[in-house]
């Protein structure tokens, strides 16, 4: 059976710790490949080329590398019904494209939209939506080198793999367009790895795991929720997945929470020992 790279998503940190410090403090745990999400001050999609620079010479001196980075979805919306909303928010991930190209980091996750759970707008219209503003991004983050992983996310307007799949599919440009499968979200829609893993047809480029019940939707450490883990690496393996497992756990505690949280995937099949 296939083990998988091990990879940290840094969201438990956007509050706590700059990104230079929190990665340095992962590397004591051996860990070299993560995720950085952008949130100021974190990690400060303004920062300036100097800052840059600096960040990505302390990488490549301590053999640390990004997977991609992941900008969240509060202040951003790419299917609001509001054209300005499209608009800033197409500005915002082009700065964001800017960053990832400047860090070598070959993704940038992509929550594509948000919807009002009450009452959303239907699927043509929330579609049409989204293939503007991804349509405006695409030959941006193809001059700079950078992938578009959307994510499945639950109130977002392509909630599960099928609607991910049929949507990149029947918009093209697969060479930017792939998916970042998040193993929590998944399971708290009631998606099956096996179902949600094959309908992607090699699609996904990243995958985040954390542990969530169906009840409350979570990003718990390994073990806290009731997250079929015994299933997912079986799933990743028929699937030909061949990238990072990011840890995207969200803990007061994150260092010790994302150490137990791998450690528990050693026992899954997923990791190998440390």
């Amino acid at each position: 059976m296939r083990t998988y790279t091990a990879g940290v998503n840094t969201y438990s940190y956007i509050w706590q710790d700059n990104i230079q410090r929190c990665l340095a403090q992962l590397a004591v745990r051996r860990f070299c490949v993560f995720e950085g999400v952008i949130n100021s001050p974190h990690m400060d999609l303004e920062s300036t080329v100097a800052q840059r620079r600096t960040l990505r010479d302390f990488m490549a001196g301590e053999g640390l590398s990004f997977s991609s980075l992941n900008l969240p979805s509060l202040d951003t919306n790419l299917a609001s019904p509001f054209t300005w909303v499209r608009d800033s928010t197409v500005s915002l991930f082009k700065k964001a494209i800017d960053l990832a190209s400047d860090l070598a980091a070959p993704y940038l996750v992509t929550v594509p939209g948000r919807l009002n759970p009450l009452l959303p707008p239907s699927r043509m219209v929330r579609e049409a939506w989204l293939q503007d503003t991804l349509g405006q991004l695409i030959p941006y983050a193809r001059d700079h080198g950078v992938g578009l992983a959307l994510e499945n996310v639950p109130f977002a307007a392509l909630p599960n793999a099928k609607d991910l799949a049929d949507f990149i599919k029947a918009m093209g440009n697969q060479d930017i367009l792939s998916v970042c499968y998040d193993v929590a979200n998944a399971h708290f829609v009631g998606e099956s790895f096996d179902d949600g893993l094959s309908c992607l047809e090699g699609l996904v480029k990243l995958v985040h795991c954390s542990d969530t019940t169906r009840g409350a939707w979570r990003h718990d450490p390994v073990g806290k929720g009731d997250v079929p883990w015994a299933g997912l690496a079986q799933a990743l393996e028929v699937s030909s997945y061949d990238g990072p497992i990011l840890l995207e756990i969200i803990d007061p505690d994150p260092e010790t929470a994302i150490v137990s949280s791998h450690d528990a995937l050693i026992v899954q099949g997923i990791f190998d020992s440390r």
